[in-house]
C-alpha cells in the first residue's frame, strides 16, 4: 500500500498512510498523537493479537477503522431522527396554520363583526390554553404526579398569557388578533396530537435547571436570526391577504420551513444538554455501573416512532404540553400585539419598531421557556441506571 499511489491526499492523509502501511509491514506503530483514537484502538487490537502476520495487522486496521466509523454513526442517526420527525411535523402544521390564519383573515375581513366581539373572542381563545392547563393540574394532583416545578410551571405560564392578555386589551391590540389567535390553536393542537403519534424519544435523561437555562438562550438567540431571515421571505398566511395577494401553497411551505429549523434546532440542543454530564451531573454516565452492557446502554440515543398513543398519552400531550405550549404561543401573540401597537404610536422609524419587535419576540420566547419545561416535568419513578427512551418535550 505504497503512499505514491494516492497522489492526491493531503499531508496529513499521506502521513497517516504511510504510519499505517509501516504498521502493516513491520508491525510498528507511531509514537506521536496523529489520529490518536485510530491508532491507539489499533494498538490494543494488536496486543491481543496472536497471529503477527501482514493480513492480521491488516485486519486489526480494518477493526479499529469501523469502530471510529461506528462512532460517528450514532451522533449523525441521532440528528437524523430529530430532523426527519420533528421537520416534518412542524413543516406540516405550520402550512396548515397559515392556511388557517389566510382564509380566517378572509372571513374576517368581508364579514361584519364589531371590534367589541372579536375583542370578547379573542379572550375567550385565549383563555383555552390556561383553561386546559387548569385540568392538567387537577389530573396531576389526582394522580400524584406533581411536583413543585409542575405547579410553579402552570401557574407561571397562566400568569404570563393573563397578563400578555390584559396589555393586548388595554392597548386595543386584542380586537386585531383575532386570526392569530384562531390559527394558533389549530397549530399547536395539530401539532401536539401529531407529536402524539410519533414520538421522539431519547435516553439524554431529565432537564436540569443549567441545561434548561443554556437551551433557553440558544433558543432565543436561533430564534431572533430566524426572524431576521424570515422578514426576507415573501409574505405568508394572514399577511398574504391583507396585502391582498393570493394564496401562495409556496409561501407556506418556505414558512413551515424556517419554523422547522428553529424546532429542530431546539430539539437537538435541548437533548445534548441533558446528556452533557456538566449541564445535567445527575444524569448519564455518572449514574452508569462501570460494567461494558451499561457504558453501551448509557450512549446517547434518540428515535423517532410511530405509535397509536393510549389515552393515557393522549391526556399528557393535550393536558400538559399542548396546555402549556397554546398558553405561550397567546401570550407571544399578545406581548407582540400590544407591542406593535405602542411602538407604531412612538417616534421610532420602521426599521428600528421592526428590530426591537424581533428582539421582543427572543425575550417573550426565552420567559416561556422554564415555564414549558417545568409543566412538563410530572413526577415518574426512576432508578439507578442508565436512562430508559422516554419524552421529553420543548416548545
Amino acid at each position: 500500500m505504497p503512499v505514491s499511489n494516492y497522489p492526491t491526499a493531503g499531508e496529513t492523509d499521506r502521513h497517516v498512510l504511510g504510519r499505517a502501511n509501516d504498521f502493516i509491514e513491520h508491525g510498528t506503530l507511531p509514537e506521536e498523537s496523529i489520529t490518536e483514537d485510530f491508532f491507539a484502538r489499533a494498538a490494543q487490537l494488536n496486543a491481543v493479537d496472536t497471529e503477527q502476520s501482514r493480513e492480521s495487522r491488516m485486519r486489526t486496521l480494518l477493526e479499529a477503522g469501523l469502530e471510529l466509523l461506528e462512532k460517528a454513526r450514532d451522533p449523525a442517526i441521532n440528528l437524523l431522527n430529530v430532523t426527519a420527525r420533528t421537520g416534518l411535523v412542524v413543516t406540516l402544521t405550520t402550512v396548515l396554520r397559515q392556511l388557517v390564519s389566510y382564509y380566517v383573515e378572509k372571513a374576517i375581513r368581508e364579514g361584519d363583526s364589531s371590534d367589541a366581539t372579536r375583542a370578547w373572542a379573542v379572550a375567550a381563545i385565549t383563555m383555552i390554553g390556561p383553561a386546559v392547563s387548569l385540568m392538567g393540574a387537577i389530573r396531576d394532583e389526582c394522580s400524584g404526579t406533581s411536583t413543585v416545578q409542575t405547579r410553579l410551571g402552570r401557574v407561571c405560564m397562566a400568569s404570563i398569557t393573563l397578563g400578555a392578555l390584559l396589555l393586548s386589551h388595554l392597548t386595543g391590540a386584542s380586537k386585531n388578533m383575532l386570526t392569530a389567535v384562531i390559527s394558533t390553536n389549530v397549530y399547536t393542537v395539530a401539532r401536539d396530537v401529531a407529536n402524539a403519534f410519533f414520538p421522539l424519544q431519547d435516553n439524554a435523561g431529565a432537564p436540569s435547571t443549567l441545561s434548561t437555562g443554556v437551551t433557553t438562550a440558544a433558543y432565543g438567540t436561533v430564534q431572533f436570526a430566524l426572524e431576521q431571515l424570515n422578514a426576507l421571505m415573501p409574505l405568508s398566511g394572514a399577511g398574504r391577504y391583507a396585502a391582498e395577494l393570493g394564496y401562495s401553497l409556496g409561501a407556506d411551505v418556505i414558512q413551515g420551513t424556517l419554523n422547522a429549523v428553529g424546532a429542530i434546532t431546539d430539539d437537538f440542543i435541548f437533548i445534548l444538554c441533558r446528556s452533557w454530564s456538566l449541564l445535567s451531573p445527575s444524569t448519564g454516565l455518572a449514574l452508569t455501573p462501570p460494567d461494558p452492557e451499561s457504558l453501551q446502554r448509557s450512549v446517547l440515543e434518540v428515535r423517532a416512532g410511530a405509535r397509536v398513543p393510549s389515552r393515557e398519552q393522549l391526556a399528557n400531550a393535550l393536558l400538559n404540553v399542548n396546555a402549556s405550549r397554546t398558553s405561550a404561543f397567546q401570550a407571544l401573540n399578545h406581548a407582540l400585539g400590544a407591542a406593535g401597537v405602542m411602538l407604531a404610536l412612538s417616534d421610532l422609524d420602521e426599521g428600528t419598531q421592526g428590530h426591537l419587535l424581533v428582539l421582543g419576540l427572543a425575550t417573550v420566547l426565552m420567559l416561556i421557556y422554564f415555564p414549558f419545561i417545568w409543566t412538563c416535568s410530572q413526577r415518574v419513578e426512576r432508578v439507578n441506571e442508565p436512562a430508559p427512551l422516554s419524552e421529553n418535550p420543548a416548545p
